[in-house]
């Protein structure tokens, strides 16, 4: 892989003070013309993700980049500091609460997209969802995030149905269709309380719209609260390449059987290739054997263990390494479950560049999950 580190270091955190941890920013090279820029972010206090912030912004600036979403993991103790960073934002923004704000230790963070060579083009549903779209000599990209449904409703099967009409609307500002999708993110209040209605409502509305007719996106479902109190708050990216150049197709997982076999539309991992480069994108994983049955029940060590052996598989049967992670986030049932990653990490000398957040899996016997974006340019 020939990622182009900024500040001419390896993609590791490092200490710009005592408390602050911060992954260096990584510029993909999409095509001949077009770079993304991608940063996580670890917030240890307050005033760490205000020095954090600013930094980026400043950087960025510098590099002639531009912001085009933003992810937040965390409660009300990092909001000033958000809000001072966004005041100015056209720009998607995924806001994820944690479970309880009073548990310790916190668990904040965020993580930047930007892009470089390509001038961002933003808009909004009249209900107010962000959209953005950039282009290049392949093909063009929207991606949106933060998206909720215009009324709420405690129904949860036609809140789900709700949500997706309003993620197809704020794709449509750009001309994108559902079917255009290669991977979501739903983040579910409550996540076990309703699991079965938001299955059903996605299976349905795929069929009404033939998604199991072509590309089946990869896909995230959490349990998180999130600032506007709706049921879901959602994301995706769409590609459109009238040239062929861009391809997208679903991966298999060598470890684990496919989410339809019980129940959930979607894929286990999905690959994106373009004439210089290739990346994976890979949907919340958790420790599933291969009959779909939940591994190593009430073992947070051993949940972690082969949550990133399942990963890691995937990438494997790609060419790809753990090495070649751009971005992740290790959602945590609990708070001190994130000491087991660290330590999972340190283990396997590696440090990859993620968000840790407070959340419920689908499962109420899954202790942990990851999702995970890797690149490689060809060689």
């Amino acid at each position: 892989m020939n990622l182009r580190f900024l500040c001419g270091i390896k993609a590791e955190y490092f200490r710009i003070r005592p408390y602050i941890k911060i992954f260096t920013m990584q510029e993909l090279k999409i095509s001949p013309s077009l770079s993304e820029i991608h940063q996580a972010l670890i917030f240890d206090s307050p005033n760490s993700a205000k020095l954090q912030l600013k930094k980026s912004a400043d950087e960025l600036a510098a590099l002639g980049a531009k912001i085009i979403t933003l992810e937040v993991f965390g409660g009300s103790g990092i909001k000033p500091a958000i809000e001072e960073f966004t005041k100015d934002a056209q720009y998607p923004i995924n806001w994820i609460c944690p479970l309880n704000e009073k548990d310790k230790p916190e668990l904040a963070g965020a993580h930047i997209t930007a892009v470089k060579g390509a001038e961002p083009k933003f808009k909004r549903t009249p209900s107010g969802s962000a959209a953005v779209e950039y282009s290049d000599e392949y093909g063009s990209y929207c991606r949106t995030f933060g998206v909720t449904a215009p009324r709420a409703t405690s129904d949860g099967y036609q809140h789900t149905i709700d949500n997706l009409n309003e993620l197809e609307d704020t794709l449509w500002l750009f001309g994108y269709k559902y079917n255009d999708i290669a991977r979501t993110w739903f983040y579910n209040d409550d996540i076990l309380a309703w699991y079965a209605p938001f299955n059903k409502a996605r299976t349905d509305f795929y069929t009404e719209r033939k998604i199991f007719d072509g590309l089946l996106p990869a896909s995230t479902g959490i349990g998180a609260p999130n600032p506007t109190g709706k049921k879901i708050m959602s994301g995706a990216i769409a590609i459109k390449s009238p040239s062929k150049k861009i391809s997208v197709c679903e991966l298999e997982s060598p470890l684990q059987c496919g989410a339809p076999k019980y129940g959930s539309s979607f894929s286990r991992a999905v690959e994106i290739s373009t004439p210089i480069s290739r990346r994976i994108m890979v949907s919340g994983t958790a420790s599933i054997e291969p009959g779909g049955k939940t591994a190593f029940v009430g073992d947070i060590e051993r949940q972690v263990d082969l949550t990133m052996k399942v990963i890691s598989a995937i990438l494997e049967s790609r060419g790809m390494t753990l090495k070649n992670t751009v971005r992740s986030v290790a959602y945590c049932l609990r708070p001190e479950y994130y000491e087991v990653f660290k330590a999972w990490m340190a283990k396997e000398n590696l440090n990859i560049a993620h968000c840790p957040s407070f959340s419920i899996v689908c499962r109420d016997d899954l202790l942990f999950e990851v999702e995970l974006e890797a690149f490689a340019e060809n060689s």
